[in-house]
């Protein structure tokens, strides 16, 4: 169709306005976006470094702790090693003093009074006093190593190297003699050569830690319910790991890190052998977050303290986050689109340019698309966890020490608090809002426990349970009930968001002994790693399908019951914490999206083959070719809503309704011809306009609606 005079006037005034939307659209973007990622980028980093620096200090005071027990023992060590020196402490008072130390210190696991060979008495070789708590109820037993094993022989370090080297911290080992794992500072004593006069080595005095004493603080610290410490010897040796393979193979943090390809672990090797303390941005080798690596040395003895601080543990406001990234990336989107347009000159109509634009802004909207995807994922609100997780004992303790305060404060009954575990083996889903788990569970029982009172568990929410006690176990507390079951649990999934949902599934752990002040608290010693991203009490091998399993952990929750059950009860219904076992879920998208989309990108193409096409082919054929491509949305359409149980519409059938209404559009313009309409649009340079935003706008809209959706 040729052009008028007052059409190219026409035209020429509207690319000139159109040049300069595009300019002010770009300036403007421009300066909203760098604006928005500033106050993004602020807010992000006021928030980490006030996390950073708590975490620090709690590093520091972690391992001021650590130093506190090893100086006291020095000094017990040094003083009692001084009075042999000084012959204050002979042999007819020295197993006293050695109890009397040992006793004072409740980090004590036990000591020796060690001699060199006839150093004790020229009638005896080998003379080594060793007292221990391992004795009922921690009470000091005598031992006489002697009689055990031979102490100078060269793989007994606290004699053997102390000896040669001086007074010393020794690596941790297995002692026979106390059964546990410990380290050994060993303080040498002296004694008058009769042929010189000259002071000679005559032993060791030597004060034992168990382990367990600083596993205790390091597990005790509160570092996020995915986050775990772990303890190096200036050499890197492992001496605590929540893996504890680390420390009984006296794995090197070199070695370990060298098997991940984890060069942040290598350069903290180097640092902490120098004594030096820093933190680091990591991703864990160890559970695949982004986290914070924060490194302390413990003074005196030279190790090094670390703890791996996940940073999606930080309880910060993910919808706000979410919110300000999506916002820069509009502002981004809207930048890079006008700016592409100002270079390629589209307001002159060329049409390569055109097309060229066509393909950037169709490509920019897909990556947008993709990043909310993304933001949807990692920043979802609904991670949130009602009542408290509880993945360390520092959090366990302090909420066991509130209720028993609370029960005080009210004149309720003391509350008696049961250990209770379990272990999932499998997991699946047997409907859309019905899950079927199997597994064991366990419970720790007091030797004091009343006899009277009922013993296990029942499962809140359960449509059916199946329970079968596998047997009692006697342990030095009392006894171990260990049970197999299975039971449906009804969950309430939200399809809202399909496929990009996050859920959690929780198992309500309730006592039969509903009568009674019962607390049921998770036995956290019962596994070896607690970290939530280390799935504890799942198995390594579950399957289940389309799912990914992210994290799991232990809540304790105020009841929410609102009845005594017709039973006159002695504590505060209301307030009495009730244990869940969540299970973290995250859809596996990718496939959900292939075998979802796939028909609606082919219908799609085959729509906008039509578009490009409309005047050469007969409306009776399009119209023909939008019906079978109606049919085939439809019946896909239907396949997913026979899996999907969604009281309401669900992210992916947005797009459906968008392809609805593409087929309704495409055949339009052949109407429009057909009838003889004329439209300077649809028919601008061959109907360029209309065919090179088919794409951008039906992208545009599935972009809008995922905004709207995730924002």
């Amino acid at each position: 169709m040729e052009l008028t005079s007052q059409d190219s006037e026409t035209y020429s005034m509207g690319r000139k306005w159109l040049h300069r939307l595009l300019l002010w659209l770009c300036l403007l973007s421009f300066m909203m976006g760098v604006g928005l990622a500033y106050q993004h980028l602020d807010y992000k980093e006021r928030v980490y470094q006030s996390a950073k620096s708590d975490l620090q200090n709690l590093t520091v005071e972690a391992s001021k702790q650590i130093a506190v027990i090893l100086e006291q023992a020095m000094q017990s060590a040094d003083t009692l090693a001084d009075g042999l020196t000084q012959a204050k402490v002979g042999n007819a008072t020295m197993l006293a003093s050695l109890k009397k130390m040992l006793a004072s210190n409740p980090n004590y696991y036990g000591g020796t009074i060690t001699f060199v060979p006839y150093g004790y008495t020229p009638e005896v070789k080998l003379y080594s006093a060793y007292y221990s708590k391992s004795g009922a109820k921690g009470e000091l037993e005598f031992l006489q190593l002697a009689d055990i094993y031979d102490y100078t022989a060269p793989e007994h370090d606290w004699y053997v190297t102390a000896m040669a080297e001086g007074n010393r911290w020794a690596e941790p080992y297995w002692d026979e003699a106390g059964k546990t794992y410990m380290t050994t500072y060993s303080a040498i004593f002296y004694a008058t050569d009769p042929a010189t006069g000259k002071q000679i080595p005559n032993g060791v005095v030597t004060v034992d830690i168990s382990m367990s004493q600083i596993k205790n603080i390091i597990e005790s610290l509160d570092i996020g319910a995915s986050g775990f410490g772990a303890l190096t010897t200036r050499e890197g040796n492992y001496l605590y790991h929540p893996n504890y393979d680390y420390v009984q193979g006296r794995m090197n943090i070199r070695d370990v890190a060298r098997q991940k390809n984890d060069a942040d672990r290598l350069l903290i090797a180097d640092k902490a052998a120098k004594g030096q303390a820093g933190i680091l941005d990591h991703v864990s080798t160890t559970t695949g977050e982004a986290s914070w690596l924060i490194f302390e040395p413990v003074p005196i003895s030279g190790w090094s303290l670390q703890n791996t601080f996940i940073k999606n543990d930080l309880d910060i406001g993910v919808d706000l986050l979410r919110q300000q990234i999506i916002w820069v990336l509009i502002s981004a989107m809207l930048f890079v689109a006008s700016l592409s347009a100002l270079l390629l000159k589209v307001n002159l109509g060329r049409p390569v340019r055109v097309w060229i634009l066509t393909a950037l802004v169709t490509l920019l909207l897909i990556v947008g698309v993709s990043t909310i995807w993304d933001l949807a994922l990692t920043y979802h609100s609904s991670v949130k966890t009602l009542g408290v997780k509880v993945s360390d004992k520092a959090t366990l303790r302090a909420l066991m020490n509130n209720y028993q305060k609370t029960s005080e404060t009210k004149h309720l009954s003391p509350p008696l608090f049961i250990p209770t575990g379990l272990y999932i083996d499998a997991i699946e889903f047997k409907g859309a809002n019905d899950v079927l788990v199997s597994g064991r569970l366990w419970q720790k029982y007091s030797a004091d426990y009343p006899a009277e009172q009922a013993k296990g568990v029942k499962f809140g929410r359960a449509i059916s349970v199946k329970m079968e006690k596998i047997g009692s176990y006697a342990v030095e507390t009392g006894e171990v009930l260990q049970w197999s079951f299975q039971a449906e649990l009804r969950q309430p999934v939200d399809y809202s968001r399909y496929p990009l949902e996050i859920e959690q599934l929780d198992l309500q752990i309730i006592p039969l002994a509903m009568d009674q002040n019962i607390v049921l608290v998770p036995d956290l010693d019962a596994y070896k790693l607690s970290a939530a991203t280390l799935l504890p009490g799942l198995d390594k091998d579950i399957f289940l399908p389309g799912w990914k399993l992210t994290e799991a952990f232990f809540v304790l929750r105020s009841s929410q019951k609102n009845t005594d059950f017709g039973i006159e009860q002695n504590f505060d219904q209301g307030t009495l914490p009730t244990l869940y076992y969540k299970i973290g879920v995250k859809r596996i998208f990718i496939d959900a999206f292939i075998s979802n989309l796939t028909p609606l990108i082919v219908v799609a193409i085959v729509l906008f083959a039509l578009v490009l096409l409309s005047k050469h082919v007969e409306i009776g054929r399009i119209l023909s070719i939008c019906v079978a491509v109606f049919f085939v949305v439809v019946f896909s359409h239907l396949d997913i809503r026979k899996h999907i149980s969604a009281g309401e519409i669900f992210y992916l059938e947005y797009f459906f309704f968008v392809i609805y209404f593409t087929i309704i559009l495409v055949p339009m313009d052949a109407i429009r011809l057909a009838l003889g309409m004329r439209s300077n649009f649809f028919e601008y340079q061959d109907g360029l306009l209309a065919k090179a935003i088919y794409w951008p706008s039906i992208l545009g809209v599935f972009f809008v609606i995922t905004v709207l959706k995730f924002y």
